[in-house]
């Protein structure tokens, strides 16, 4: 079907909006969601023409779809606001630097290490990387930025490989197939990412300097992962990469440092963390337990299901870990000071994630009819956005394939989101180019990861975790031009692989 010209302009717009109040006027993340999430109403209901019973709907469930982030924020808030004060996180973080040669090995351990290790247990890393960062002596914005850049190059290949099934089961591609070319796209975004890290840190001339600790360094993380996901599979790959980048970095200095007594107390809240995350995701009878303990289903929109499951969830073991880090602490004053504290501060960004949250199932349902049976696809910003380019493109499409990616994370906020909406699309569009199916599709995949580098979702999300509240625009500004940049560079890539 022929995509309108001023269509597929609009369709892009809400993106150029954002891009505009970030880095033009350099807006902070409260004022681009309430922005964004306006004008995103406004252009679905008049030009777009959807309902506004769809529009309202689609809201509520955005806005219900993201409540356990919204919760992982808070708490999240809650229990690095303790660590801080009471300087527990500067105590672990310090631990780190002894068994590390450098200051720069240190914010790479944490950065790509444990960022990876977490969420490919399956535990948003943001709550516990950016302070970490932060404690390790990045500013604010740069251990904000570090935070989403560690993972985002692998993120397909973590959470314990839900994201990698969701994208098997639109596409319908063969697994081992599709995983190996996710694998290697992925370990490509990775060492970019990495490449990129002392520019996202303001620090661009010590590059030359750091080019072989950097190459290492992206080595371990996408040679440990591509690995992991041709020996073991592509649902450990990521966290298999952040394991070897954590063992490389500090194996030598592990031979002689020994754990300190003290340095339990300091760590226990955040080991329980792990633990719990760890087997819920990773233990399948523990997995399986979680799932089916006091679940709750509610369906604002037909057809989709929004489940809560408190014990399968990354908050209620947040929520455990303030609460044991608050019995360590002992001084009740002191806990109820810091609980005062973080909810004051906790308002801003939990309101802007809820409307970024809006914001992007309102785009993901424009087009349908009230009732959500039936939908015009000319009236759907995803396949205006997705189809248009691909009219444009022609035989250049998988250079834009990527992008399409991105922009499909930079508007939803998530990279399944993105796979959802265009994972079947490039299926069908390589066909059409005949080309690979599963390079095309991972090379979109990729990009839904690289998204999360340059999402305002998540940038809001890391800025709450390290005291970056408000300068969310001065993230953006470095990370948007780069998301683009190296969705551009994979989609090169890909064109090199594809022939």
């Amino acid at each position: 079907m022929a995509i309108d010209p001023f269509d597929f302009f609009m369709s892009w717009t809400p993106i150029l909006l954002i891009m505009a109040l970030a880095l033009g006027f350099k807006r902070q993340a409260l004022e681009l969601a309430v922005w964004g999430t306006a004008y995103t109403i406004g252009l679905v209901l008049v030009w777009f023409k959807t309902s506004p019973v769809v529009v309202l709907l689609a809201g509520l469930d955005g806005l219900l779809t993201n409540l356990p982030l919204l919760l992982v924020i808070h708490s999240g808030m809650l229990l690095c606001g303790l660590l801080l004060e009471t300087g527990s996180l500067s105590r672990v973080v310090g631990w780190f630097s002894s068994i590390t040669s450098n200051w720069w090995q240190n914010v790479l351990l944490i950065a790509v290490g444990v960022g990876n290790l977490t969420e490919g247990a399956g535990i948003v890393a943001e709550p516990i990387v950016a302070p970490m960062l932060l404690t390790a002596g990045l500013p604010s914005t740069g251990a904000a930025a570090l935070s989403v850049a560690g993972y985002a190059g692998l993120m397909i290949l973590e959470l314990g490989g839900a994201i990698l099934t969701v994208l098997l089961f639109v596409t319908g591609l063969e697994m081992d197939l599709l995983t190996r070319d996710v694998a290697l796209l992925s370990a490509f975004a990775t060492a970019l990412i990495i490449y990129a890290m002392p520019w996202l840190l303001g620090r661009g001339r010590e590059w030359g300097s750091l080019f072989p600790l950097l190459t290492v360094v992206a080595l371990l993380a996408g040679g440990g992962t591509v690995l992991a996901a041709r020996y073991v599979g592509g649902a450990v790959a990521g966290l298999a990469g952040g394991l070897v980048v954590i063992f490389g970095l500090s194996l030598p200095g592990l031979r002689r440092r020994h754990l300190p007594p003290k340095l339990l107390a300091d760590i226990a809240p955040l080991l329980f963390l792990v633990v719990c995350l760890f087997s819920v995701n990773l233990i399948e009878p523990v997995k399986r337990a979680a799932m089916e303990t006091w679940p709750g289903t509610v369906a604002i929109v037909p057809g989709h299901d929004i489940h809560f499951r408190p014990l399968a969830s990354a908050y209620t073991y947040i929520i455990l870990s303030y609460l044991l880090a608050a019995w360590i602490v002992r001084d009740r004053c002191r806990v109820w000071r810091n609980f005062a504290d973080a909810n004051v501060r906790a308002w801003r960004p939990v309101l802007a994630m809820a409307l970024f949250g809006m914001a992007g199932q309102i785009i993901s349902f424009s087009g349908y009819h009230p009732g959500f049976a039936e939908s015009d696809p000319s009236c759907s910003i995803p396949h205006t956005l997705a189809h248009g380019l691909v009219g444009i493109s022609g035989r250049l499409y998988p250079l834009f394939a990527p992008l399409v990616g991105w922009a499909g994370t930079f508007l939803t906020g998530y990279g399944t989101a993105s796979i959802v909406l265009f994972g079947k699309l490039h299926v069908t569009t390589a066909q059409l180019l005949h080309v690979p199916p599963s390079l095309l599709a991972a090379g979109m995949a990729v990009g839904s990861a690289v998204g999360s580098l340059s999402s305002p979702m998540k940038v809001a999300l890391a800025a709450s975790m390290c005291g970056a509240i408000g300068r969310e625009a001065e993230i953006l500004r470095r990370t948007i031009p780069l998301g683009i940049l190296l969705s551009l560079a994979i989609g090169a890539l890909l064109m090199v692989m594809l022939g």
